[in-house]
């Protein structure tokens, strides 16, 4: 019987195993397809793929996606443009939603329901469907000519329906023995907030604080309607004009999404830890 037993459970680990290997693969192989092939002469790329770049590696495309591209930015300078617009955003958006999170968790007032109720039934409106209207409403302000940049900037700053819902779900989790002391401590809403609850919710925060910066960082359609003037393109804009401009030349194109993708493999790197955890702690049924 325990033999029986230790198989199942063999067999079921080997099941388990195979199928995370076969879809690490599945996610890992595209990425090492373009490194590699970004390191091949340009010649190389064209016909059927080898794992083994035949006539030598180069690292041409990678000079070429250095060099400033006529009537855009250069890959490093969008770079810079993008986190200048997007990190803003994201650490004032992340406090706002986590202040509003901490209203809908632990305190009480008339019509907290109704008013969640509402801020959830907004994630439910596609983003695209207000992007007509809000380009009319910052044209008529001005600010398309004057700041293209504001756009991208202001509206994330008043935080996110779907953030706010997660950090609800983590703050939730704390204990209300635990605010209650803090409050008979002498510690009011503001100084609960700031001493126990951040403290308590750090990875979460950083996991949101994670999903953030990398949807702003990808994002290619806002800066593409806003940014005209090419002295404010983003990375993504600029490796569009870089991809159109060295069409064909694959080495160079790939050489830049290669470029382009290693911030956010970096900080997943250095902060998966904290990222699970996140997950995990949002998760939780509040």
């Amino acid at each position: 019987m325990i033999e029986v037993r230790k198989r199942k459970q063999l067999l079921r680990k080997t099941i388990i195993y195979t199928g995370l290997v076969l879809f690490a693969l599945f996610v890992l192989v595209p990425f090492a397809i373009m490194v590699i092939s970004s390191l091949k002469h340009k010649e190389e790329t064209i016909g059927s793929f080898t794992w083994w770049p035949k006539l030598g590696m180069t690292l041409r495309g990678y000079l070429n996606a250095f060099e400033k591209v006529a009537s855009s930015t250069s890959i490093l300078e969008g770079f810079f443009n993008t986190l200048w617009i997007i990190i803003p955003p994201t650490i004032l958006g992340l406090l706002v939603s986590t202040l509003s999170a901490y209203a809908f968790a632990k305190l009480r007032f008339r019509g907290k329901k109704i008013m969640f109720g509402l801020l959830i039934a907004t994630m439910m409106v596609p983003g695209i469907v207000t992007l007509v209207p809000s380009y009319i409403i910052w044209d008529y302000l001005g600010v398309t000519v004057t700041a293209p940049y504001i756009p991208l900037m202001i509206p994330g700053m008043f935080g996110a329906a779907a953030c706010v819902f997660f950090m609800r779900q983590a703050i939730y989790a704390i204990p209300d023995s635990v605010i209650e002391a803090s409050r008979i401590d002498g510690l009011g809403p503001f100084g609960c907030f700031r001493k126990i609850v951040l403290p308590l919710v750090k990875p979460a925060l950083l996991s949101q604080g994670i999903l953030g910066f990398v949807g702003g960082y990808n994002d290619y359609f806002g800066p593409l309607i806003y940014l005209k003037d090419p002295k404010y393109q983003t990375l993504q804009v600029s490796v569009a004009v870089f991809s159109d401009r060295y069409s064909g030349d694959w080495p160079s194109i790939l050489a830049a999404n290669v470029i382009a993708i290693i911030p956010t493999v970096l900080i997943y790197i250095f902060v998966q830890k904290y990222f699970i955890e996140g997950i995990t702690a949002g998760g939780e049924k509040g």
